[in-house]
């Protein structure tokens, strides 16, 4: 079998996007992630029977290309409306839809992955640079390799991933610091009462609460309870069960139904405080290029337009 042209290191949405534009353009691409399954943090989670979107809860379109993504993937029937609700951050919007995955937000990443060669289960721990471009390594045995690769990890992690591999990161990439969120899966006792399906209180520990049942994505009721930024810092290192307790008693003063069971999942890098806005960047004396959502904006739309751009950057260096 040839080498792929490309070797992807991350199977969320920037690298399945990035994959997915080079394979349509005639590349043959490979992907791997560490992960049981794609998605990264649009991640769809099930717990005895019921079901949980436990990251990303919901996108916003605002840039054209994305929105015509967006209403492609709904055609597809693997995305909808899910809330309409004001814009926080450009109140001069107005009210934007907020669509959501099908069944769970992870069924857009898996309509992604679809037709591409992708390996989950493979925690690349090494880069190496060769004549024929680009050999992954998990421990000491080869994971992948390509005449080019394309990393897509949190940049603290493809930060180490570099020097691990003896690799020099980009000038910046340091200064990009990341917010931690404590996300909790909680089963409920009847319908949780959350108007619209969602909340976000003013105070306290919990940012903000989504009705699983309600978007569809459980077939009983359930709700997912992410923490704010100060909350995890405080506790993103201590055993879940105290978070776990914690974030449940502050969210049941805002349901219906009581909490009858709930488990945790801690993000580390939730989201970036701040982002490069550069599309992309390359690493020097490799063929290795960085992207995703922390160089073009912090939400699933930013993954979207740094994966089309890197892919953009990896047909470059392919073309003689």
């Amino acid at each position: 079998m040839p080498q792929p042209d490309v070797l992807v290191v991350g199977a969320g949405m920037a690298g399945l996007v990035a994959a997915r534009e080079l394979q349509h353009g005639g590349r043959r691409v490979l992907v791997v992630d560490k992960g049981r399954a794609v998605g990264g943090r649009m991640a769809t989670r099930t717990v005895d029977g019921r079901r949980f979107d436990h990251g990303a809860q919901h996108i916003s379109a605002r840039d054209p290309g994305f929105a015509a993504e967006v209403e492609r993937w709904v055609r597809a029937g693997v995305a909808r409306v899910w809330l309409r609700t004001p814009s926080v951050s450009r109140p001069e919007r107005g009210v934007e839809p907020r669509h959501a995955g099908v069944g769970g937000m992870r069924r857009i990443p898996e309509h992604l992955a679809a037709g591409l060669e992708v390996r989950t289960g493979v925690e690349v721990t090494r880069l190496d640079a060769t004549a024929g471009g680009v050999v992954a390594r998990a421990g000491s045995s080869a994971a992948g390799r390509g005449r080019v690769a394309i990393v897509t990890a949190p940049l603290p992690q493809a930060a180490g991933l570099l020097a691990d591999s003896g690799l020099t990161a980009p000038a910046g990439l340091g200064d990009v610091e990341y917010d931690a969120c404590l996300a909790v899966m909680p089963r409920l006792d009847g319908p949780s009462g959350l108007a619209d399906g969602h909340r976000a209180p003013d105070d306290g520990p919990v940012a903000w609460l989504a009705d699983n049942h309600h978007k569809g994505t459980s077939p009983g009721p359930a709700v997912t309870i992410h923490s704010t930024p100060e909350f995890a810092a405080a506790h993103l290192d201590e055993p879940p069960d105290g978070w776990v307790d914690a974030l449940c008693a502050a969210a049941a003063t805002h349901l219906d139904a009581p909490i009858t069971a709930a488990v945790g999942h801690r993000w580390r890098y939730s989201m970036p405080r701040t982002t490069l806005d550069r599309g992309w960047a390359a690493v020097d004396r490799a063929p290795v290029l960085l992207a995703g959502e922390a160089f073009a904006g912090a939400r699933v739309e930013g993954a979207y337009l740094s994966g089309v751009a890197v892919a953009a950057a990896a047909a470059r260096l392919l073309t003689p």
